[in-house]
């Protein structure tokens, strides 16, 4: 379509101007939210997410999955444009998790011209990131965890390839999370003589959840060479059956330019059991309305619980103390009544109680 290569350039320029210049940077699509539910707080998930699609935001929050967990999400934009995500998350033991996830954009089939502006013929344009990687816990309520990432980006018969990080951080107290993350650090995409690095996104957090039924979440957000955003989530959680429950959840994100919308955003969720689907509406200005939609599965057993590390208190106390001396036999003869020893004899008993204490320690320990 013709509209089609004029509106990426219009969408990736009218993001907002936080994210820096789209001309500078490869794969601008990275910088989108990424799922129903975080895009439903428009991005304020680093430090909200505890589940698959902490792929995308947060690493470390993948740690506190307690099933495996599979994420597909679909996002429908304007003139064809789409965007593609799948998550899945494996729990090992008491708090080690592997992960991975695929995040791409197809733009639809775009028309080509020549020098002169003569239509040449039509092509299709993809962008592309494959990550995987581990996420574990520290103690104390501290999770990290780090993915490699192959980012790829292909139009017209052209492709490029390069290799890129994700790493992040995340401490649970009480109610609050704490996280930071980075994310697309490393390599550079070459095309022909020239390369692009891709978008380093880095976020910092925090959420607080009240009365389990309600969540607030706070992102400060930097991606691209340029300018800060910042991102607010608020999440509400109605029960609606034993294991049936009803989100409503809206957002808000600074720094959007007069083409791309008032940076508000909204969206519902239902989960039964082990089921989740999710629904995000993000309104573009004068680009139309973006509408995203994620479906999740959790299946298997729980992971056990986490092993809590305690403090070293020193070895235990022995369990036997020394042995006391055996009581007097009342039917035993008195002093005046004992008997003459003999020397002899007396160097008899003496050898046999030496040899018996050497049998028995006098002291037991039990140590593990």
């Amino acid at each position: 379509m013709e509209r089609t290569a004029a509106l990426l350039i219009l969408l990736f320029s009218a993001l907002p101007s936080a994210w820096g210049g789209a001309g500078s940077d490869a794969l601008p699509f990275l910088k989108l939210d990424a799922g129903a539910r975080g895009a439903a707080l428009s991005g304020a998930y680093c430090a909200a997410g505890g589940d698959a699609l902490s792929v995308f935001y947060n690493p470390a929050g993948t740690a506190l999955v307690k099933k495996k967990e599979i994420l597909l999400g679909h996002n429908e934009w304007l003139e064809g444009i789409r965007n593609e995500t799948l998550a899945y998350v494996h729990p090992l033991g008491e708090s080690l998790t592997v992960f991975g996830g695929i995040n791409a954009l197809f733009s639809g089939s775009m028309n080509k011209y020549d020098a002169v502006g003569d239509r040449t013929g039509a092509f299709n344009s993809m962008e592309g990131a494959v990550s995987a990687g581990l996420a574990g816990g520290f103690g104390s309520g501290y999770y990290g965890g780090a993915a490699v990432k192959a980012l790829s980006q292909q139009a017209a018969g052209r492709k490029a390839m390069a290799w890129a990080g994700d790493a992040g951080l995340l401490k649970v107290y009480d109610g609050w999370r704490l996280g930071a993350a980075a994310a697309n650090f490393g390599g550079r995409l070459k095309f022909g003589s020239r390369s692009f690095a891709p978008p380093l996104i880095l976020r910092a957090g925090v959420s607080r959840s009240f009365l389990d039924n309600f969540t607030l979440s706070v992102d400060g957000i930097k991606a691209g060479s340029s300018g800060t955003a910042a991102a607010l989530g608020a999440e509400g959680r109605l029960q609606a059956g034993p294991k049936e429950f009803f989100f409503l959840r809206a957002g808000y994100k600074t720094g959007r330019s007069r083409y791309a919308g008032p940076g508000y955003t909204a969206g519902i969720g239902l989960m039964s059991r082990d089921l989740s689907v999710d629904y995000a509406f993000a309104p573009y200005g004068e680009l139309g309305d973006a509408h995203r939609v994620t479906v999740a599965l959790r299946f298997g057993e729980p992971r056990p619980e986490e092993f809590k590390r305690q403090p070293y208190v020193g070895l235990p106390k022995p369990l036997l103390k020394k042995q006391a001396a055996p009581a007097p036999d009342p039917k035993a003869p008195g002093k005046a009544e004992k008997k003459k020893v003999s020397v002899k004899e007396k160097k008899k008993a003496a050898g046999k109680e030496k040899k018996k204490a050497e049998k028995v320690p006098s002291e037991v320990y039990f140590m593990w």
